[in-house]
């Protein structure tokens, strides 16, 4: 959808309400602009995967990082992370996006947390096919 239509805040509503029913949840919020947790963080910005592994200086580096410095919890124990990516016109968010949820997985950080629904609030205009529907 469009930005600015309210993606973030209804994702983050659904995140909240199922909580509220007893589930585990984890959000990913996708969105270069980092704010799709902060709702549910009570207004604070958490640092991103993709910054944690370009202050890592390498990949390599990042996978030796506990997984702690890029997931935090927010209202009634919501998982959250942010993706981060590439400034507006630099880079294809969607590629951004796809590497830091493989960086995530390779360590292990979704069977730590072990959400029973993990909701990824995914930006609306990735125009160079970094996502794609089946």
């Amino acid at each position: 959808g469009k930005g600015g239509i309210g993606k973030s805040t209804t994702v983050s509503n659904i995140s909240a309400a199922i909580s509220d029913k007893g589930f585990k949840v984890m959000q990913i919020g996708c969105d270069p602009k980092a704010d799709s947790t902060n709702s549910l963080l009570g207004g604070k910005y958490i640092p991103t995967i993709l910054d944690t592994v370009l202050e890592s200086n390498t990949v390599r580096e990042f996978r030796e990082i506990d997984v702690s410095k890029v997931i935090f919890e927010g209202y009634n124990g919501i998982v959250c992370a942010e993706c981060g990516g590439p400034d507006p016109g630099v880079g294809c968010a969607g590629r951004g996006v796809i590497t830091a949820i493989e960086l995530m997985k390779e360590q292990g950080a979704f069977g730590r947390v072990n959400p029973d629904f993990i909701f990824y609030d995914v930006l609306g205009d990735v125009v160079c096919g970094g996502f794609a529907m089946p």
